[in-house]
C-alpha cells in the first residue's frame, strides 16, 4: 500500500473537478460521469487531519524535490476549484444537474407501467385457472381434462413469478435512479468549494513562500484582458449611468464591465434589470467563443442575474410591442454598437 495513498490520489481527483467546473463555465456542459465524479469527490474527500498527516510524513519521508511538486499540485488545484465557484457561484448553484436523469426516470417509469400491465394480465389468467382447477373435484371432469389444467395453471404460475422477477429488477432500476438524483443534491458545488477551502487552509501551511518569486511571478503576469475598449463603455456609461445603474465614475465603470479583478461593484438600479440583460446581450454578441461565453458568466455572476432569468428576458426590449422605456433604450444601444 502506498504509503501516501491519501495524497498522491486526491491530487488527480481535484484536477478532474476542476476541469468540471471550467468546462461547466465556459458553456461546455456536463456529462452524467462528470456528475458522478463530483458526487464520489464531495462525499470521500479527506479532512483536513487527515491530509495533514499525510503532509508531515512525506515530509519527512520524500525527497524536498518531489514533495514540492506534490504540494504545489494540490495547492493549485484547491486555488483553482474555489476560485472559480467564487467566481461563477450563480452560474454554478442555478443548474439542476439532476435533470440528467430526467430521460431515464421517464423510460424505466414506462417500463414499470407496461410490466405492470403485463402482470395483471397475467394474474387475471391465473385467478381464472386457480379457480378451475381447484374445482376439478366437483365437476366432474376425467383425468386428462384435469391435467390439461393443472399443466395451464403452473404454466401461468411460472410465468407470473417470472414477470414479478422482472417488475422487483425495473423498481430497483427506479430506486436507483431515484437514490442518485437525491443524493446529488442542490448544493453540490457549494459543499466542494467548501472543503477545498479546508483542505487548502491546511496545505497552504507547508507550500513554501518565496516572496523574491512571488514578486517575479507578478511581474510576469499579463495585464488584465479587456473585453471592450474604453470607447465604446463611455458611450454605454454616458447612456446608463444614473438610469439602468447607479451612479459611477466612468473609469470604475469600465473596469466591472470587463471583470477586471480591481473593480468597484456596480449596482442595477430597481426595475432596470431587464433592460440590463438587453445590454449584456449586445455586449456579448461582439465577441467570440469562448471569451464570449467566459465574459457572459462572469458579468452575470457580478450583477447577481441568474442565467435562465437572463435567457428569458434580454430580448424584451425588442421583442412584439415593446413599451416606450424599452423602445427608446434599444434606440440608444442601436446608436451606439450601429446596429
Amino acid at each position: 500500500m502506498n504509503e501516501f495513498e491519501t495524497l498522491t490520489h486526491i491530487i488527480p481527483k481535484i484536477g478532474s473537478v476542476s476541469r468540471i467546473f471550467s468546462n461547466i463555465v465556459a458553456g461546455r456542459g456536463i456529462s452524467k460521469e462528470d456528475v458522478n465524479i463530483l458526487v464520489e469527490f464531495r462525499d470521500i474527500i479527506p479532512n483536513g487531519t487527515t491530509i495533514e498527516h499525510e503532509i508531515i510524513s512525506a515530509i519527512l519521508n520524500l525527497p524536498h524535490e518531489k514533495f514540492s511538486l506534490m504540494l504545489n499540485s494540490l495547492s493549485f488545484g484547491l486555488k483553482n476549484v474555489i476560485g472559480t465557484y467564487k467566481t461563477y457561484h450563480i452560474l454554478l448553484d442555478d443548474m439542476r444537474i439532476s435533470q440528467l436523469w430526467d430521460y431515464d426516470i421517464q423510460c424505466v417509469a414506462c417500463k414499470l407501467e407496461e410490466q405492470l400491465h403485463k402482470l395483471r394480465e397475467i394474474d387475471k389468467e391465473l385467478i381464472e385457472a386457480s379457480n378451475s382447477y381447484e374445482m376439478t373435484p366437483f365437476n366432474g371432469m376425467s383425468p386428462s381434462e384435469i391435467s390439461v389444467l393443472e399443466r395451464r395453471y403452473y404454466r401461468l404460475k411460472a410465468e407470473y413469478d417470472k414477470e414479478k422477477v422482472r417488475l422487483d429488477a425495473i423498481n430497483e432500476e427506479r430506486k436507483t435512479i431515484i437514490n442518485m438524483m437525491s443524493n446529488i443534491g442542490n448544493d453540490i458545488f457549494e459543499r466542494i468549494s467548501l472543503k477545498c477551502n479546508q483542505l487548502l487552509a491546511v496545505v497552504e501551511n507547508y507550500v513554501e513562500s518565496d516572496s523574491q518569486k512571488e514578486q517575479d511571478a507578478k511581474k510576469e503576469e499579463p495585464e488584465a484582458i479587456s473585453y471592450f475598449p474604453l470607447s465604446l463603455i463611455a458611450n454605454i456609461h454616458e447612456v446608463c449611468n444614473g438610469e439602468q445603474f447607479a451612479e459611477t465614475d466612468s473609469i470604475d465603470f469600465f473596469h466591472a464591465i470587463n471583470l477586471h479583478s480591481n473593480l468597484h461593484p456596480i449596482q442595477i438600479n430597481n426595475g432596470e434589470k431587464v433592460r440590463v440583460c438587453y445590454l449584456i446581450s449586445c455586449l456579448a454578441d461582439t465577441l467570440e467563443p469562448p471569451e464570449r461565453e467566459m465574459w457572459l458568466n462572469g458579468i452575470l455572476a457580478n450583477l447577481g442575474i441568474k442565467m435562465s432569468f437572463y435567457r428569458s428576458k434580454y430580448r424584451q426590449p425588442i421583442g412584439d410591442m415593446p413599451s416606450e422605456s424599452n423602445k427608446a433604450f434599444a434606440d440608444a444601444l442601436r446608436e451606439i454598437f450601429g446596429k
